[in-house]
């Protein structure tokens, strides 16, 4: 990979080149800056490239000097379209529509022109990407502890003012950083070709396998239960970072402050139960001992991946808040102005006390920012030829059900008090695990983002709450409004 790093954005692929906000603007800010886009984007492409290497091989199409599969253009976050459907194309059964699905909203597959591999070697992908999911467990269970004494190196480092135990806690972060964002990568590609060989096995024991298969794709523990615990404070504990803008670590520093505000919100009283049953027990009983196994294991497989993406994606986060709260604590070690880390990136940010003259790239920088800033950026694009072009933003956007289950209840967003004694449907335009206090004490979930495999989708599925994603009535809806919400066929009523 290049060690540049252009004035603003990463030059598009040359083959692959349209991108989307997709599932990046369920979790992220709308606006990064530069140096979280060097903790984000960087790091998340070497994850991608590390799998591609281990699954299929070298290949052409994941070398080179060109980013492949991430892009940051008007600082704002994308993944590749193209070239993540092109890897669908290298796995037997699996079609970019099951990508396009699953993280990037039902939007158009576009068509790829690349080689593909033969029979032989999509067949050979097959149990090295198996072998990829079962190092998970032992790998997220090791970086549990490195973080946890990142953690611990940080706070003491901060509460000292010891510029070389802030040196050290930066220098160890990179490489936890890096394995954490490959971990989540693997389990983001994995989730794919598994629920579409589960879809295939299970339509031919369950028959209607569509109708049940939410009930059964669930996990049985997130991490964020346990993080909430945790939040709060000042002390780096592992939860602290749920306070913050989950992707910028500039986030109190403008310009990036109006695109990084996150509210986590916890209301008061008794949490509702849930009104949703569960049939997944059920269908196994009724399938007899062998076919029943066979069900029941491959929807556990595919429960626990989901629980291993959101913990990978935890891991992230709170190594991307050790970097919010060090950063600055370096930079004024290093005599460098509290408003000029922000628009480095980590590499150079790293080179800064040796080389103080990166320091003059900053305005430069910062200009271009604003003028970034100050640029409408569409959904999805298309950079065919290094020139932006709106790409398929025009195809109809369609409500659909990511957590089974009906339910009727009075419209609340996030920041609104919930009564206690009406049902309540968490209302908002994108919802991640900022979400989760809230959802113990709402009967449903609407949104006006996400997919099938979206953040939200899988925490509404763990707390057996029925959700909407892709609702363009989201807009519309005020507090106290009544809604009906099918979570299974993805049917939105508004009560007149």
């Amino acid at each position: 990979m290049t060690g540049r790093f252009p004035e603003i954005d990463i030059d598009p692929h040359p083959r692959f080149g349209v991108y989307s906000a997709g599932n990046l603007g369920e979790v992220a800010p709308q606006r990064l800056s530069p140096m979280s886009w060097s903790l984000v984007g960087t790091p998340m492409e070497r994850g991608t490239r590390r799998l591609v290497r281990n699954v299929w091989g070298e290949r052409a199409w994941a070398q080179g000097d060109h980013y492949v599969f991430l892009g940051y253009f008007g600082c704002r976050p994308y993944h590749n379209l193209s070239a993540y459907a092109h890897l669908s194309r290298q796995l037997p059964r699996v079609r970019p529509e099951d990508v396009t699905a699953a993280y990037f909203e039902g939007v158009e597959s576009p068509p790829s022109a690349a080689a593909r591999e033969s029979r032989l070697g999509k067949a050979a992908a097959v149990p090295r990407l198996v072998r990829e999911l079962g190092r998970l467990g032992p790998t997220l269970r090791r970086l549990e502890e490195d973080v946890y004494v990142l953690e611990s190196l940080a706070r003491t480092a901060i509460t000292l003012r010891s510029e070389a135990g802030l040196t050290e806690t930066v220098l160890k972060a990179a490489d936890l950083l890096d394995d954490a964002w490959a971990a989540h990568i693997v389990t983001t590609t994995g989730l794919v070709p598994l629920t579409v060989l589960q879809r295939s096995l299970n339509d031919r024991v369950l028959g209607r396998y569509g109708e049940v298969e939410p009930y059964l794709n669930r996990p049985r523990e997130l991490v964020w239960s346990r993080l909430h615990r945790f939040a709060g404070g000042d002390d780096l504990l592992p939860g602290e970072f749920l306070d913050s803008s989950f992707y910028e670590v500039a986030d109190d520093r403008l310009p990036w402050q109006p695109y990084a505000v996150r509210h986590r919100v916890v209301a008061e009283g008794t949490a509702h139960s849930s009104g949703v049953l569960d049939p997944a027990e059920a269908q196994w009983g009724m399938l007899g001992k062998t076919r029943g196994r066979i069900v029941k294991s491959l929807a556990r497989v595919v429960g626990e991946t989901m629980a291993s993406r959101e913990h990978s994606k935890s891991l992230v986060m709170r190594l991307l808040h050790v970097h919010r709260r060090v950063l600055p604590h370096l930079a004024a070690a290093w005599n460098t102005d509290d408003d000029l880390w922000p628009y480095l990136t980590i590499e150079e940010f790293r080179r800064l006390y040796r080389e103080p003259g990166l320091a003059e790239r900053v305005p430069a920088r910062r200009a271009a920012v604003e003028s970034a800033l100050r640029t409408p950026m569409p959904e999805h694009l298309d950079m065919t030829g290094g020139v932006p072009r709106v790409w398929a933003d025009d195809l109809p956007k369609k409500a659909r059900g990511v957590s089974p289950g009906k339910v009727t209840g009075v419209v609340v967003h996030a920041e609104d008090d919930f009564p206690e004694d009406v049902p309540c449907i968490l209302v908002c335009e994108s919802a991640d695990a900022d979400v989760a206090p809230l959802l113990g004490y709402v009967d449903g979930v609407l949104t006006q983002r996400g997919s099938d495999m979206s953040h939200i989708a899988i925490l509404a599925r763990e707390y057996h709450l029925p959700a909407v994603v892709g609702c363009a009535l989201v807009k519309e809806l005020k507090p106290n409004d009544m809604v009906t919400i099918n979570g299974t066929t993805g049917e939105v009523y508004v009560e007149q």
